[in-house]
């Protein structure tokens, strides 16, 4: 097993997802035949809060003014994947001011600015090919 999905099945990811009522193998293609862990610069963390079923997979923060924070999310029954960067993409569909805390989003997000892409696909960023 790869070293990324020990992480995802240690921190619930791969269960999340499936709560989601998404497919772990689509959201994450080609795991078993990774080199390297496309994800070693971030966090996974699963939130469940406020009617929010969330799976984060944020950057550290020296990481973050080049590296997306992905999250996907089930809210009043939609799914939701979003990509979150701290730099003005091309295509952004909203700005995000994340609180200095709460009890939803992950600490490493608090008391910024974040450009928001709503992504129709569910698919992890890192790993399309």
């Amino acid at each position: 097993m790869h070293e990324l999905a020990r992480i995802l099945r240690a921190q619930d990811v791969d269960v999340t997802i499936k709560r989601l009522g998404l497919d772990v193998d689509a959201i994450f293609p080609g795991l078993d035949t990774l080199v390297e862990n496309p994800y070693r610069f971030h966090t996974w963390l699963v939130k469940e809060n406020h009617g929010f079923l969330v799976v984060n997979a944020i950057p550290k923060e020296e990481d973050q003014d080049h590296l997306f924070w992905e999250e996907w999310y089930r809210y009043q029954g939609e799914v939701h994947h979003h990509l979150l960067s701290l730099w003005k993409p091309y295509l952004h569909h909203e700005v995000f001011t994340a609180p200095a805390s709460d009890d939803i989003h992950p600490p490493q997000s608090f008391g910024k600015v974040w450009y928001v892409v709503e992504d129709p696909d569910m698919r992890s960023l890192l790993l399309r090919r």
